[in-house]
């Protein structure tokens, strides 16, 4: 008998990526659970370090039993004292507060739950312990996709090893982005069957998402070329960015087509940052992994994986697809990315049918999407050139979305309304952002964007 040719370590990868996601749905609907970044300012609009904010309720929430998360990272105080709290972690898991890549970006993250609405109650409970402190340091979190005022600079990066690794090798102009935007990203359960139709259907529609929650127009004091400059200045990262080169058939080849990509850094025997940055991942794991277990195999994968910033990607801890083209939102419109994006993956089938009858084929449909990126970027929602930004198009689609909420039974249909008036009045929150701004300089656009104690 001939023997079976040994697995390689990409096999290995996607057999235990496979497993992590289960057959039938854990629970009666979905679960879902939100990471939302948030801009913190000062009263002029420039950045404001989290890290006093978290100083700050550092104190009242550990005596609740939240777990305090603490870092030795070098002052940015000039009163000398150092502030170490980086992150807070509640006793149930249900919610996490962080410093981002940025110090003047608040993480909070919220869930899992299967109703939107209670995702949205706890979201908002937690927000108004946020926006109360703030405003007691003379702080305000803003609504936005973007820091309005201050630059983006390594003097905002929060100084990890790793920020810097990343900076150093992906150079500042594109690492430097990330140290003022915020993003609203959402995780929403998927089972084995799904993973592949739910992540190629979220990544097709990155222009759609751009286009309907752009809101990040004014970077550094200036108004951007860009409604969703968040996106666009990622532009030279290509297609480790955004939408994916193409769609993938399987699991096998989803981890084939993220393996193409330059494995940048690894962590050594003592976790130092080792550099490795000259080849693709799929290479360096075939040549390292007779050195390793496979669960070594999987952890750098997983490292590698973290550093591919699709639209949409398969996260094997929360047996999810995470959800991540969208802008911070308008606070009173807060919910509406996560319900977009729920309803999507609800009534996933439903939407690739739609997709198909206006595209003969997917790869038609992924070339046209790609085509029409730019446009969402920098156009929002009046442009006229591209069928999937016309508001026939996206009436169709948000309807088919809440057509999946619906199929939930759970009365969440009213989180999903404000995008279809931002399709009638042919305006996303950054189009709106740009004429406050127009009408009353960076004073009125921070007015605008700042999310109050009493609005919650």
């Amino acid at each position: 008998l001939k023997s079976l040719p040994m697995a390689s370590a990409s096999e290995r990868i996607a057999r235990r990526l496979a497993a992590q996601f289960p057959s039938k749905l854990r629970h009666p609907a979905r679960l879902v659970g939100r990471e939302a970044e948030y801009p913190v300012v000062w009263k002029d609009g420039n950045a404001a370090d989290v890290r006093l904010l978290l100083s700050s309720l550092g104190g009242s929430l550990e005596k609740a039993g939240c777990q305090l998360i603490k870092e030795d990272l070098p002052s940015m105080f000039q009163d000398g004292e150092k502030r170490e709290i980086t992150g807070i972690r509640s006793e149930d898991g249900k919610l996490e507060i962080y410093l981002e890549v940025g110090w003047g970006t608040c993480e909070v993250i919220t869930g899992p739950y299967q109703d939107l609405n209670d995702l949205k109650k706890a979201h908002e409970s937690a927000m108004l312990m946020i926006t109360t402190a703030a405003d007691s340091l003379g702080m305000k979190v803003l609504g936005s996709g973007v820091q309005p005022r201050s630059p983006a600079n390594v003097e905002l990066m929060t100084p990890r090893p790793r920020y810097l690794k990343m900076r150093d090798l992906l150079g500042s102009h594109i690492w430097d982005q990330w140290c003022v935007t915020a993003s609203d990203q959402v995780h929403v359960d998927v089972v084995h069957d799904e993973v592949i139709p739910v992540t190629n259907l979220v990544n097709l529609l990155h222009p759609v998402v751009v286009a309907l929650a752009g809101n990040s127009v004014y970077v550094g004091g200036n108004r951007s070329p860009y409604l969703c400059s968040r996106q666009g200045m990622m532009a030279d990262l290509g297609t480790r960015h955004g939408i994916p080169a193409a769609p993938v058939t399987s699991i096998e080849d989803h981890v084939a087509s993220i393996n193409s990509h330059t494995f940048m850094w690894r962590k050594g025997p003592s976790g130092e940052i080792e550099t490795i940055n000259d080849q693709p991942f799929s290479q360096w794991i075939e040549d390292n992994s007779a050195a390793m277990d496979e669960d070594e195999e999987y952890d750098a994968w997983l490292l590698h994986d973290h550093y591919v910033w699709h639209s949409a990607r398969p996260r094997s801890k929360q047996s999810t697809v995470e959800c991540r083209a969208a802008c911070q939102q308008p606070w009173p419109e807060h919910m509406a990315t996560s319900a977009l994006h729920v309803g999507m993956v609800e009534n996933w089938k439903k939407i690739w049918d739609f997709v198909l009858t206006h595209y003969p084929e997917q790869k038609s449909a992924w070339a046209a999407m790609r085509e029409a990126t730019p446009a969402a970027e920098t156009l929002g929602l009046s442009d006229t050139e591209h069928l999937c930004l016309t508001p026939a198009f996206l009436t169709e689609l948000l309807d088919l979305c809440k057509e999946g909420l619906s199929m939930r039974g759970l009365s969440e249909e009213p989180l999903i309304e404000p995008l279809f008036r931002r399709v009638e009045a042919r305006k996303n929150p950054a189009q709106q952002a740009a004429d406050v701004g127009s009408a009353s300089g960076l004073p009125g656009l921070i007015a605008h964007a700042e999310i109050r104690p009493e609005d919650i």
